[in-house]
């Protein structure tokens, strides 16, 4: 008796604190206000806002459309639980806040039937998640911010995902409590998550990235031309830990992931990945080597199958790390240009990662007898014993792999890190001029242009093309090594839109 009188009191309370609204299930169209005059008090309207003190249940056959600038505020607990659909799509901005900040509300979750919804224009904050399950919605040009509602049953995510392809792109999603997206590392999700700005989430500072992603299902997992800035020394940048039998693939490229504990780490097993023209530098913001710090950290088995190609890795504590099993490794491709497929030709920029006073770009550390290719990259340097310095494998410890690095690529672009966009095109002397054997040439660009840089000799003869391709707006350098040619004036020129610029160099050997 005193057991059951015990459970029926949990269930009096759970009643009082989640009251709940449910539409009627009539295939009806309703905004606000109609909810707010058919909802009996537990939608009110109040000084310019929208109050839910009570959980929200949107009828699988129902759809709320929230379609003018309006603030939602939520009590403590608070739910809108969607198995119809919600569109949200005003001029300037929906925002869905705690009516207390100090307590906050649980958030949005959409069910299986809600993949007609839409959220554009959502400011999100002070709850805990906008949580997906089974549902393939959009999520875009939202601003998901200050959600730190997390406790044991709740989702650690600020966009959670339980199967679920959603499509989350052009928000920006900052300051939450834990990773800005997350998905079960055993139940398959394959996000779309493109342009995007991602930047300081994991406020608790536990060990969380902010892209924390599992299984995939059949489709890939795209992430693509997003920005993850890190603030927090426990924060990653990406990572994916699947424990599914069957293989996620994915693509991440054109990202720009900086200032985080680490910058990709792909583990554990089944894992298909392309990887292309990352920018994945500085990830260093936590100074233990140990324990964090690599570009690219690859640890698992030879169910991972990974290329690498057209990113620049640099400044972090580590450039690229593989460690796994010794009876099956890993075998990351970052460079094979003897096979016929051209996808996986290198041309990598992997330099300047360190720590403790020595360069860590590359560290084969398997225990095998097998190599890893990693074939027409730029190290920083036209050196072959610098670059050797700078790759730790078996000629450093007879137990490991084996990286074959040859061929190298001898030249590389940079990028300036400066945000400032300059105003006008300008094409500036080499340095160092004269030289031997390498020199560096810089330019700058007001607005995206093709640009094509050329070398001629002394008559007139192009004897070699730099550089050949669409650069956005911005300061760059570029080496050219002219080992195998004779000493001599030589000419550079650029040719960017209308501007035109010639220099000379002269070789002295």
């Amino acid at each position: 008796m005193r057991r059951f009188l015990y459970i029926f009191t949990l269930l009096f309370v759970f009643q009082q604190t989640y009251a709940v609204y449910t539409t009627p299930g009539t295939g009806k169209n309703w905004n606000l206000d109609s909810l707010v005059a058919n909802s009996a008090g537990h939608i009110t309207f109040s000084g310019g806002n929208y109050f839910i003190y009570d959980t929200l249940i949107v009828s699988q056959s129902d759809t709320v459309k929230i379609f003018s600038n309006t603030t939602i505020k939520l009590g403590n607990l608070s739910l809108i639980y969607i198995y119809g659909t919600l569109l949200i799509n005003p001029p300037d901005s929906v925002k869905i806040t705690a009516a207390d900040t100090s307590l906050k509300h649980i958030g949005i979750k959409l069910d299986s039937l809600a993949d007609a919804s839409v959220f554009k224009r959502l400011i999100f904050e002070y709850g805990n998640s906008i949580n997906l399950m089974y549902c393939n919605m959009l999520i875009d040009s939202c601003t998901i911010r200050f959600n730190n509602n997390y406790s044991t049953g709740m989702q650690s995510g600020a966009i959670s995902l339980f199967r679920s392809n959603a499509i989350i792109t052009h928000n920006k999603i900052y300051r939450n409590r834990r990773a800005a997206v997350v998905s079960a590392s055993n139940i398959p999700s394959s996000p779309v998550i493109t342009d995007n700005i991602i930047f300081e989430n994991d406020t608790e500072n536990g060990l969380y990235p902010q892209l924390n992603l599992g299984a995939g299902d059949t489709s890939r997992v795209i992430i693509r031309n997003n920005i993850i800035r890190g603030s927090f020394t426990n924060a990653g940048g990406i990572a994916f830990f699947p424990s599914s039998p069957t293989t996620t693939k994915l693509v991440i490229e054109n990202n720009s992931i900086k200032n985080n504990s680490y910058g990709i780490v792909l583990y554990n097993v089944n894992i298909n990945a392309y990887i292309n023209n990352n920018i994945i530098d500085s990830n260093n913001i936590n100074s233990n080597p140990m324990a964090s710090g690599s570009g690219i950290n690859i640890y698992g088995d030879s169910t991972i199958k990974v290329i690498c190609t057209r990113n620049s890795i640099r400044w972090n504590l580590w450039g690229v790390t593989v460690q796994g099993s010794s009876n099956k490794p890993p075998h990351p491709d970052f460079g094979n240009i003897s096979n016929s497929d051209t996808a996986d030709n290198g041309f990598n920029k992997i330099y300047y990662n360190s720590h403790n006073d020595t360069t860590f770009d590359f560290y084969y550390n398997v225990t095998t007898t097998d190599t890893l290719k990693a074939e027409n990259n730029y190290w920083g340097t036209t050196n072959a014993d610098s670059i050797e310095a700078h790759i730790w494998h078996r000629i450093d410890f007879p137990t490991l792999g084996v990286v074959d690095y040859f061929p190298f690529r001898l030249f590389t672009i940079e990028e300036n890190n400066s945000s400032v966009i300059p105003s006008e095109y300008r094409l500036f002397d080499a340095y160092p001029n004269p030289f031997n054997p390498e020199t560096k040439i810089s330019f700058q660009l007001p607005k995206i242009e093709f640009v094509k840089l050329e070398i001629f000799d002394i008559t007139g003869k192009l004897i070699k093309t730099l550089l050949k391709k669409s650069l956005n707006s911005g300061k760059y350098s570029i080496s050219w090594n002219a080992a195998n040619k004779s000493s001599g004036v030589y000419f550079y020129r650029l040719t960017a839109g209308g501007f035109t610029g010639t220099k000379k160099l002269i070789l002295l050997k």
